[in-house]
């Protein structure tokens, strides 16, 4: 027969201090700091009755009631004392050693919570030295439990400490840079980060622009940061497409969005290589199918937003295109008549301001002057359907007018993209080279000195400047004097100094090589030729 054993009570010394007795540990009483609290850095506190004396239970009642209710870490942390944490193959194999408190702390079997307290210790005298406190957030979230849990929880898995940088410098910087302040409300901050947290692609894609403007910001082509966000941008969104073509993804809207971020990455970073065509031209497709939708499927703000976005971006990159040998067009029928729908509600946007009437006239302008200046057999005049088309857009232009609970500054621009329209307009049918000392001459030379006049008005340094590029690229164009091109020079540097965008800096270099170019080719409609002797293939988006 087995012996008999019997549980025997385990009886708690009730005469250690406060603190071991809440921790349940057991106190050696030595006074007035027992080992416990002086080995953990812990408030020895001891009942107030004589000491020594074994105590009765009323004793720790008699603890101040905010010591019991404050909430402490030492005290939170108590708990895992007795828990098996699970410990990593690395921690089993070799110690750790904390060079900071002077002391050797192994992950192997420690007497009582040592290695816990040690870091907390450490934290403490941390804490205490640049004047915060313990129970601070930074200590909470720094404290490790075996390795169990990481040293702090991300919102962003799979994304390091540099990409969170990338990440502020968006919210604080670019997305400012971006948007011309039109309005209160920043939909590069209000439309697309929210779609970015739900997206793995378009969270990317907007640590990629930033990347590419701080990268230019700073003056540094060469960063590998910047190169490898990018990299990572093109290969999300060939995959995002691949899936889209094979049927895995049937809503367009991320990929859309994603297309015109890819935009305005190229817009950031100053590319040359006309890369943001590409990304145009997928962008028109999936917009297509996006309207084609019910307008439930996309919140209301967002589709006029998007819709904007490519309005604007389609209608200025046309510049770029040489009309003699092609006549694409970025904005179709059913897209321009989507954008005419905002107009009834005196649509006012950051990328278009109070002028989306004005870009809507575009690509009536670009297809009279592709019909001219493609046909076989120039005639002396344009024919009577040139001339009442050309009277019909002007008519048009000289009507508008900005609306009247617009700000200066947006008023301003507004009047900056009339005169540049009016620019476009008179040379689309050749005035500029065959009407040497004409009427077309003089009408041109009038539109660029109103737009300079207002420009001299708006401080290079106002938000409203970052959409400013194109009606800047067409007045430069035709600007034969020094002094005046010397003016916009300084106005275009300020403003790469301000802003930091890439596409303000090649829109300079493209002038600059304009104006050394005979006075014969300047003029807008030279732009496209200006950029192939030049390889400069920009969008002025």
């Amino acid at each position: 027969m087995p012996p008999d054993r019997r549980v025997q009570r385990i009886f708690r010394v009730r005469t250690g201090c406060l603190t071991c007795r809440r921790r349940k540990k057991k106190c050696d009483e030595t006074h007035p700091i027992c080992a416990g609290c002086r080995r953990n850095d812990l408030s020895c506190q001891w009942p107030p009755d004589v000491l020594g004396k074994r105590d009765s239970l009323e004793d720790e009642a008699q603890v101040p009631a905010i010591e019991e209710c404050r909430p402490n870490i030492f005290d939170a942390t108590e708990g895992l004392d007795g828990m098996s944490m699970p410990r990593s193959p690395s921690s089993q194999r070799a110690p750790s050693v904390s060079s900071s408190a002077g002391h050797s702390v192994t992950t192997g079997d420690q007497p009582e919570d040592t290695m816990l307290h040690e870091e907390i210790h450490n934290q403490r005298r941390l804490s205490t030295a640049t004047g915060g406190s313990p129970t601070s957030d930074a200590l909470v979230t720094s404290v490790p439990v075996g390795n169990a849990f990481p040293r702090s929880l991300s919102m962003l898995p799979g994304y390091d400490a540099e990409s969170y940088q990338l990440l502020s410098h968006y919210l604080a910087t670019t997305a400012d840079c971006m948007a011309n302040g039109s309005t209160p409300v920043n939909p590069f901050l209000v439309q697309i980060v929210p779609l970015a947290f739900s997206s793995d692609l378009l969270l990317q894609l907007v640590i990629t622009q930033s990347a590419a403007h701080r990268a230019f910001r700073s003056r540094d082509e060469s960063d590998t940061i910047a190169h490898s966000h990018y990299t990572k941008a093109l290969q999300h969104f060939r995959r995002g497409v691949t899936d889209f073509i094979d049927g895995k993804e049937s809503n367009p809207l991320m990929l859309l969005v994603g297309a015109l971020l890819m935009c305005f990455t190229e817009t950031a970073k100053g590319d040359m290589n006309g890369t943001i065509f590409d990304h145009l031209s997928a962008a028109n497709s999936l917009l297509v199918k996006l309207l084609a939708q019910s307008d439930s499927a996309v919140p209301r703000d967002l589709k006029d937003f998007v819709i904007e976005y490519y309005t604007y971006t389609a209608t200025v990159s046309m510049i770029s295109i040489d009309a003699r040998f092609s006549g694409q067009l970025f904005l179709n029928l059913d897209l321009e008549q989507r954008s005419r729908e905002l107009l009834r509600t005196q649509y006012v946007g950051n990328l278009c301001g109070c002028w989306l009437e004005l870009l809507l006239l575009i690509p009536c302008i670009f297809d009279l002057g592709r019909q001219w200046i493609m046909g076989d057999t120039q005639a002396a005049v344009p024919t009577a359907d040139d001339i009442a088309m050309f009277a019909s857009i002007q008519a048009q232009v000289i009507r508008w007018s900005p609306y009247p609970n617009v700000g200066a500054e947006v008023r301003l621009a507004g009047l900056i993209f009339q005169e540049a329209i009016l620019i476009y307009l008179y040379t689309s049918l050749g005035g500029f080279q065959y009407t040497r000392d004409g009427m077309y001459k003089g009408m041109v030379e009038n539109a660029v000195t109103e737009a300079m006049s207002y420009l001299d008005e708006l401080s290079p340094s106002a938000r409203i400047n970052s959409g400013l590029c194109w009606p800047i690229a067409l007045v430069g164009s035709c600007l034969l004097n020094p002094d005046q091109q010397d003016c916009l020079r300084g106005r275009l540097n300020a403003m790469i100094e301000k802003f930091g965008l890439g596409n303000m800096h090649r829109t300079l270099l493209l002038l600059e090589a304009m104006w050394r170019s005979p006075i014969s080719e300047a003029g807008p409609w030279n732009i496209c030729r200006a950029m192939q002797e030049n390889q400069i293939w920009i969008s002025f988006a």
